[in-house]
């Protein structure tokens, strides 16, 4: 048969390019409207943080120093579509992209990813701000790996996990979810070179039940400790690239 009469299983131009694929890190993008509807307005008090108010507030001396440490934790308890979330992501990824290296990256950027808490009272603005954060994780990850993330990897598997169980649907003001259960979170201790998680309430966080004290004490972004006494000890020490397994102590 002549040669430019085979029939091709695919383009090799294609192959050759796509080998040579190269990522590059994005910004954070920037966020649809302020207003989705006057409904929701009125109904929940839902209006969005503009993109320039987050960097601003990020941006004071405090907060950076924060950003600048794997395990200093963030509290945003009226997330949205994940404004403050991603962008608070975004530069943690950015100090683990300059401490690590490609054998370490992804526990550090693991342990960043741990310290983001969030609660959300929509479920719609909940899975943007999940869906948000991953691909932020994802852009990081493919630009210092210089590969694709597989979903099929525990890495993509634990960053999605974690992101689930720490950015949360709730009621902040209530304590609770949708459910009429108590807002819980997970408290991720290092144990040497693996994790330790513990469960805890929302609720457990706060010394009185006067919720009047919540946004004085808290405002839209926050740190926080948790006490040993209000922990709940359920998993199993692992690797942190296996937190999504939730081996629980009892099994």
């Amino acid at each position: 048969m002549p040669l430019n009469n085979e029939i091709h299983l695919f383009d090799e131009t294609d192959y050759i390019s796509s080998t040579e694929e190269s990522f590059e890190l994005k910004t954070t993008a920037d966020d649809g409207d302020l207003i989705k509807s006057k409904e929701r307005v009125q109904h929940h008090g839902e209006v969005f943080t503009p993109k320039w108010m987050v960097e601003k507030m990020l941006s004071e001396p405090a907060i950076q120093e924060k950003l600048n440490d794997l395990h200093a934790t963030f509290l945003e308890p009226s997330a949205g579509e994940g404004a403050f979330l991603k962008k608070i992501l975004h530069q943690k990824l950015n100090y683990v992209d300059e401490i690590s290296n490609k054998t370490n990256w992804k526990e550090n950027a693991l342990w960043a990813l741990m310290s983001i808490y969030g609660i959300e009272l929509l479920v719609d603005n909940l899975m943007k701000a999940r869906a948000a954060m991953i691909e932020v994780f994802v852009n990081h990850y493919q630009a210092k790996m210089q590969q694709h993330l597989s979903m099929n990897s525990d890495l993509y598997k634990a960053a999605k996990y974690i992101i689930e169980v720490n950015i949360v649907q709730g009621n902040t003001l209530e304590y609770v979810n949708n459910q009429g259960q108590l807002i819980e979170f997970s408290h991720w201790i290092p144990v040497e070179e693996k994790v330790q998680r513990k469960i805890f309430t929302y609720k457990s966080l706060f010394n009185n039940g006067d919720v009047d004290d919540i946004n004085a004490e808290t405002g839209q972004l926050s740190l926080f400790d948790v006490e040993d006494n209000n922990l709940e000890n359920k998993y199993k020490v692992c690797p942190v690239t296996k937190v999504y397994k939730e081996e629980k102590v009892n099994d």
